[in-house]
């Protein structure tokens, strides 16, 4: 016999459910992600920090937990929504059962739900505050403290999930099989002279996964907390600095986009999702908030520099408007072919480029995997300014 588990939106919508994972309550703003293998990263994905997650595919937790599969070290969603939750797994991966794993992190899930109704519901009104309680408390008490949740529009939440302090990632990617970009790739991200690339790369809530791929393109990684300053950075001599992905509101996080500002020109900067916003804010733009934000691992993207689409994974609930963008200033580089809303850009003057959406996932599984490559002849053409950019 399961406890009686409810989710109740801030509109007064209710879902009844039963319970698994901690008993407890939480509460945030709920979002559904429509990826169909992968819900240990989604657990443990920084950017999902204020957020309860709906996941559309309907059976979830037969593989299990393990380490391996973490993008950090701590699941940040503030709960979990499934169809079907499996008590048990079975795969030859697994640590634990998703049930132990979300247990020993305090994550209440409710399952056997209806969760096409309330992802059809969130389409239709947009991203609701919600709470999950498997606690017992009652519904109508639930809607009261979903109304006094702040919104995610105006939430700095890249400084609350930052490292505290610096440090150093050495870890290349997990060899599950021999890495199939591996002979492409050769020593591309390898300077003339033969020594690694040095990258600091900000945490404003950063994936292993994409600490993991700059390993793999022979860069010498540094992490510094969200709040370093340009000036701390250039001290370190880096050839490249990193603007990580994360949770929240970019324009609350004033003093990243300052930083951008002062490092941008003196050495080459890529972004990945946040970091992309933060880099449109900085270059002049402007931001917004979706409807119900891009949640998912088959988003088709066009690279407008080659006509090229790829399929991939997102994970955001702002954009930067394209238009507010100085166009002698900035390129548009990708489109989303789902609602048209910028995936990626470039500046025309300055080595600085950013992409929506998340290349070091694998949905494609690697069509975006360039980008790295982009990042790493980036800094070696600034370092050489003599040799081709392509």
């Amino acid at each position: 016999m399961h406890r009686p588990a409810i989710l109740a939106l801030e509109d007064g919508r209710v879902f009844n459910g039963r319970a698994a994972g901690a008993i407890t309550r939480r509460g945030g703003e709920v979002v559904f992600n429509t990826s169909l293998t992968g819900y240990q990263e989604v657990f443990t994905d920084p950017s999902y920090a204020g957020q309860i997650v709906c996941l559309t595919y309907p059976h979830i937790g037969n593989v299990g937990a393990n380490l391996d599969d973490e993008e950090s070290s701590r699941p940040y969603i503030e709960s979990l929504i499934v169809r079907e939750f499996s008590q048990i797994s079975s795969n030859w991966r697994s640590g634990e059962t998703a049930q132990l794993y979300l247990n020993r992190h305090k994550i209440p899930v409710i399952w056997d739900i209806d969760t096409r109704a309330l992802v059809r519901h969130i389409r239709k009104v947009g991203a609701l505050r919600g709470f999950v309680a498997t606690d017992g408390t009652a519904a109508d008490q639930l809607i009261h403290e979903a109304k006094q949740l702040p919104l995610m529009a105006g939430q700095e939440l890249a400084g609350r999930v930052s490292c505290e302090k610096g440090y150093d990632w050495q870890q290349g990617s997990i060899e599950l099989a021999t890495s199939p970009w591996a002979e492409q790739m050769g020593e591309s991200g390898a300077s003339p002279d033969g020594h690694r690339l040095r990258v600091v790369a900000y945490d404003y809530g950063i994936k292993q996964n994409i600490l993991r791929l700059l390993v793999d393109h022979h860069c010498e990684v540094s992490v510094v907390p969200a709040s370093t300053s340009a000036e701390d950075v250039l001290a370190m001599r880096p050839d490249g600095v990193f603007l990580s992905n994360g949770p929240g509101d970019p324009e609350p996080v004033t003093y990243a986009i300052e930083n951008i500002r002062r490092l941008a020109g003196r050495v080459p900067i890529f972004g990945i999702c946040l970091g992309h916003q933060l880099c449109g804010l900085a270059l002049g733009g402007k931001t917004f908030k979706l409807k119900f934000g891009h949640h998912g691992s088959n988003h088709p993207v066009k690279n407008l520099l080659t006509s090229q689409v790829e399929i991939t994974a997102q994970n955001h609930g702002f954009c930067v408007a394209p238009e507010s963008l100085p166009s002698s200033e900035v390129e548009i580089t990708h489109v989303n072919l789902n609602d048209g809303t910028n995936e990626g850009m470039r500046s025309k003057t300055l080595p600085l480029f950013s992409v929506q959406y998340h290349p070091e996932a694998s949905p494609g599984p690697h069509d975006s995997h360039y980008l790295f490559t982009q990042f790493t002849d980036l800094m070696k053409e600034f370092a050489h300014p003599g040799s081709s950019r392509g």
